[in-house]
């Protein structure tokens, strides 16, 4: 057994070896392990592609399940004395399975392990950013390609009115929200009857919500879709996601996807004329954050969210999204596509990627072709998705690539829109070959409270006759006055700010949206600013921030994560900006990082 995790943790090892010592290395495991086995070696490496592959398949049979056996024994030996024991066990239940599967499947299957060991040869070789750069920029469009493309394009918009778009993000819906139920009871996920009531009343779950690790009741949130519906009336809505509850450990496949009904049938009820583009976030899949981009076990969740947008969509997207996950659809009027991607594909926590990273399902091809094919025809695009690309979830190696298509069809997307974080900011796709400023990404606060943020929504004014973002205004619920009147209260979801008068900018074009990271650096009101909207006007998590700034040990990376957050679009990047002492202060840096380990490498086709 000691011999056999040996063996998969030089496994791990060597797959991840970069340095130049690589085949050296390879070769030194190699003998200890034919000297293990009573073989002789070889002078050529791949002679013991067959002995290593029988070796690895007898290594596979026998000892997955003892090595799972092993991580959950120590799992619920650990876990427990750092985290609540509901917690720990619901984890071991719906997401160790998940992770140990995978990850054996990986580093135990036998050409893969064998390939990692350097014995068999690879199947596919590692591409680099730069080979992806060569192959999908060869027919980029010139400056003045793009000004006489934009001009056409233009003159093909039928409806030249402006328009709006109001964007659902992360509502989040408890539907076992009970108030008076302990808000603060120590556990991740508090607000529930389960929790009991708290000694003091003042600390237990209000009737509309609660700043605390709670999500909210679905009145609130029917409340939010009716204002919007009456006060608002958008053209379009755009949902990027995360509908279900924070609960990921209590939570049942059979459910799971009844609070994106729920949502659903409140938006037809009350906001009937608004035509509704939505994708689903991490959150949705069973377990969060689980989804299945290479076979067919996360088909149930593409059905029946399908079957729920069916109405908004036409037989061709409705297809798509069920087929695929992802989809596209044309405003023939406006001219314009919209394009929901799914951000699984590069969700660090979403273990089956661990089967294989590259483009998975295809999407990035997909999203070519769709982009090029829009291109063809003169017509804008809009793309929309849960995880933005320079979020710790999301995998460097597909943001990388996804921000290398951006530049390529840069002169064809109008607009890129993403939530998941609950924060309210923008983060800046830049050029993989001379480092300028490419497109702007708004990432929208969430409707949840959770954690301790004000329940937000937002509302973009549309120019119509270039489809562009004009402006945004940003609403807040103000939760305290809301609660203080009670059950009948009137919900006042006010007007936190219009984007540009607030950061005083001339427009929201690129070329002003993007002076934005540098004005944050020279100008510490700004920041403040900046940072009170990133935390959704939440004095708890705005005074968090301040504290920091004015601590001389944390200032610096305290700055430094908002500005570095605002001009970048990859972890990779943004923790490049940050700075090598102050990048090892995240721990989710090291965390994330070891899981990219995990999954694996981008390979060629």
């Amino acid at each position: 057994m000691r011999n056999v995790l040996v063996i998969l943790a030089l496994l791990f090892c060597v797959a991840n070896t970069i340095d130049m010592g690589e085949e050296l290395m390879k070769r030194e495991i190699l003998t200890k392990i034919v000297e293990y086995a009573g073989i002789e070696m070889p002078h050529e490496l791949h002679l013991l592609c067959l002995p290593c592959k029988l070796m690895m398949k007898q290594v596979q049979k026998f000892s997955s399940t003892i090595l799972l056996s092993i991580i959950r024994k120590e799992w619920t030996f650990l876990c427990p004395k750092f985290k609540d024991p509901a917690f720990c066990e619901g984890i071991n239940q719906t997401f160790i399975d998940q992770f140990s599967v995978h990850f054996l499947n990986n580093y135990l299957a036998p050409s893969n392990a064998c390939q990692n060991l350097g014995v068999c040869k690879l199947q596919h070789e590692r591409q680099t950013i730069k080979e992806y750069i060569n192959e999908v920029m060869q027919d980029k469009l010139s400056k003045e390609e793009q000004r006489q493309w934009q001009v056409i394009a233009e003159e093909n918009i039928q409806n030249q009115e402006d328009f709006t778009v109001a964007q659902f993000a992360d509502l989040h819906i408890d539907v076992e929200y009970s108030v008076g139920a302990n808000a603060f009871c120590g556990a991740p996920f508090c607000c529930r009857e389960e929790n009991g009531k708290p000694k003091d009343p003042s600390k237990g779950a209000q009737y509309w919500g609660t700043y605390a690790d709670c999500d909210l009741p679905f009145r609130t949130i029917q409340d939010l879709i009716k204002f919007t519906g009456e006060k608002i009336k958008p053209d379009f809505i755009i949902w990027t996601g995360d509908s279900t509850s924070h609960d990921v450990w209590h939570q049942q496949k059979w459910n799971q996807t009844l609070p994106t009904k729920m949502i659903t049938d409140e938006i037809k009820k009350q906001i009937p004329n608004s035509q509704l583009y939505a994708i689903y976030g991490n959150h949705e899949g069973y377990p969060a954050d689980q989804y299945d981009m290479i076979g067919e076990s996360t088909q149930w969740l593409r059905d029946e969210v399908a079957d729920m947008w069916k109405q908004y969509l036409t037989q061709e997207s409705y297809y798509q999204l069920r087929r695929n996950g992802y989809y596209s659809q044309v405003e023939k009027s406006r001219n314009l596509k919209f394009i929901a991607l799914n951000s699984q594909a590069c969700d660090l926590l979403n273990f089956h990627l661990m089967d294989g990273i590259t483009d998975p399902r295809g999407m990035l091809k997909w999203l070519i072709s769709e982009l090029k094919d829009s291109e063809d025809k003169h017509q804008f695009a809009v793309i929309y998705a849960h995880i933005p690309p320079g979020d710790t979830f999301c995998n460097s190696q597909w943001a990388d690539r996804f921000s290398v298509v951006i530049e390529r069809f840069e002169h064809v997307v109008t607009g890129i829109f993403y939530g998941h974080t609950h924060q309210d900011h923008v983060q800046h796709i830049r050029s993989k070959i001379d480092g300028r400023y490419v497109k702007t990404l708004f990432i929208a606060p969430s409707g949840t409270t959770f954690s301790y943020q004000n329940p937000s929504f937002r509302v973009f004014q549309f120019n119509g006759k270039n489809n562009s973002v004009k402006d945004y205004v940003q609403y807040r619920l103000d939760l305290a006055k809301a609660n203080k009147d009670g059950q009948n209260a009137i919900l006042n979801w006010e007007v936190a700010y219009n984007f540009l008068e607030y950061y005083g900018l001339e427009s929201a074009s690129l070329v002003h949206v993007s002076s934005l990271p540098y004005r944050l650096a020279h100008d510490d009101e700004l920041l403040k600013k900046y940072i009170y909207s990133y935390s959704t006007g939440s004095d708890i998590l705005y005074k968090k921030h301040l504290k920091n700034l004015k601590n001389l040990f944390l200032k610096k990376g305290t700055k430094s994560f908002f500005i570095c957050g605002a001009q970048t679009s990859t972890l990779d990047d943004w923790y490049d900006c940050v700075g090598f002492f102050e990048k090892f202060k995240e721990s989710s840096f090291l965390t994330f990082k070891l899981l990219e380990q995990f999954i694996g490498k981008w390979l060629k086709e």
